[in-house]
């Protein structure tokens, strides 16, 4: 199934220098770091960021389309959770394997983009920073590098044969491997790309020449809207993807801001069906049924990946730190930071409480490690569920907990969207997302949330 909505758009800050430490409010939830991660409060360094200046909305508006993920054949093909993961295992931790060995389907959300000069689908992904596109007469391989019919990879149309300005100088590739062994490599160069209107010139992006994937037939690429520490450039020949051959470079969300197109904020208010969800940079996206009085705001937390330095002290991941969870009549108040993810589908949560969660469905949802999720009838009663973010209960829809159409062909029991995240780091995904307006503030080092009358 395929929606429409609104998409406003400019561009997210540069990422300037943060630091700061935990203080005592954050202190115990930073302390408990998974393997190979940690956590720290950043700090802002754009004092005009207040809240008169965060009400005003952008006038560049654009098209975003939510579609149906069914033949990526997965929840969350590009999620942040793959690359933490994969990063984890190196340092014996056990990351979000189940994430990315799900069988199970979702939704993706594109954005129609013009790059070089061609037009061409692209997800949107906050958990991510490379920008891609698919090029032409490119090579689709499987799991073991075996050449297969491109139709394979499921792409949309592929117009991009080569660079509007030419190839980076040195000459560098963009290699990402993700935890499920997706794999896209290709040469790095710089084109114009515009988004709502607004053109980002010179841009370093990748024209992707190989690669191991499960697309939705409809898009050709990423947009990455994270920050240039967990970008993917490396110098050398193709197979020379190791931290020492790494460059950091801008991406798109931080070149629109150091070209001075807009402010260093944006929010994104995603849709689960064909009414009025946005993405606005330089502001708040226009959609009705927001409730202001009951705007959240969290410390944005820096997320130290140990095998990438740069996270170290710059911005990654948008992560915060919730006061807990209410579920069932029940609080849990063990405060874990979380990361905000679009290119997630579900909210991976700590195993005890998804299981306790999972449980208050009636009839009690059961884990099929076929899927790496939870299934329960799919005519369920479905239990109340908060995040408690700032004092405040943000309820999540009966729609969003649910995925009636997600239907397991063996048992004939649907998907829950609360799903297990075993030692972490955790995920907020578009089950949540698709119940708030997000704001991200990166001059202030902030996150706003502000609940939609959405149910």
């Amino acid at each position: 199934m395929v929606f429409l909505v609104r998409i406003v758009c400019g561009t997210l800050a540069a990422v300037p220098g943060v630091a700061g430490m935990a203080n005592q409010r954050h202190a115990d939830a930073l302390q408990d770091a998974p393997p190979g991660i940690s956590y720290r409060v950043a700090r802002g360094t754009h004092q005009w960021s207040s809240s008169k200046k965060i009400a005003t909305t952008s006038q560049h508006v654009q098209t975003l389309r939510p579609i149906d993920a069914g033949r990526a054949r997965k929840v969350n093909p590009r999620s942040a959770a793959a690359v933490l993961g994969a990063h984890q295992r190196l340092v014996g931790g056990f990351g979000y394997q189940n994430i990315t060995t799900t069988s199970a389907y979702g939704t993706q959300y594109a954005v129609d983009a013009h790059l070089g000069g061609h037009q061409v689908s692209l997800i949107i992904d906050t958990g991510s920073a490379d920008t891609w596109a698919v090029q032409k007469n490119f090579h689709c391989i499987d799991y073991s590098g075996v050449f297969l019919p491109r139709e394979t990879c499921g792409f949309g149309e592929t117009y991009l044969e080569t660079f509007q300005y030419g190839l980076t100088d040195p000459e560098t590739h963009m290699y990402i491997q993700y935890g499920d062994g997706e794999i896209v490599t290709g040469p790095m160069g710089f084109s114009d790309v515009t988004v709502g209107n607004v053109t980002i010139k010179k841009q370093q992006v990748c024209l992707a020449n190989t690669t191991y994937w499960y697309g939705n037939n409809q898009t050709s690429g990423l947009i990455g809207l994270a920050f240039p520490s967990l970008t993917n450039a490396y110098l050398g020949d193709a197979e020379d993807h190791d931290f020492g051959n790494q460059v950091q470079y801008s991406p798109l969300f931080t070149s629109m801001v150091s070209q001075g197109l807009v402010d260093p904020v944006f929010s994104i208010a995603i849709d689960r069906n064909a009414s009025s969800g946005m993405l606005a940079f330089g502001g708040i996206a226009p959609v009705s049924g927001l409730d202001l009085s009951r705007t959240a705001v969290l410390d944005m937390i820096i997320t130290s990946v140990i095998p990438l330095p740069a996270t170290a002290s710059q911005y990654s991941f948008y992560t915060v730190i919730p006061d807990g969870w209410y579920y069932d009549k029940t609080t849990s108040t063990k405060k874990i930071p979380y990361i905000v993810d679009s290119g997630t589908t579900l909210n991976y949560l700590p195993s005890g409480l998804a299981d306790s969660i999972n449980a208050a469905f009636n009839p009690p949802a059961v884990y099929l490690w076929s899927y790496g999720a939870y299934f329960t009838s799919c005519d369920a009663i479905v239990p109340q569920v908060a995040v408690v973010l700032d004092g405040i209960k943000f309820y999540i829809s009966p729609v969003d907990l649910l995925y009636r159409t997600l239907i397991d062909p063996l048992t004939g029991l649907c998907m829950t969207a609360i799903a297990d995240g075993g030692s972490g780091p955790y995920i907020l995904g578009d089950a949540f997302m698709q119940n708030v307006l997000v704001v991200f503030d990166v001059g202030q080092a902030q996150m706003q949330f502000i609940p939609r009358q959405r149910y």
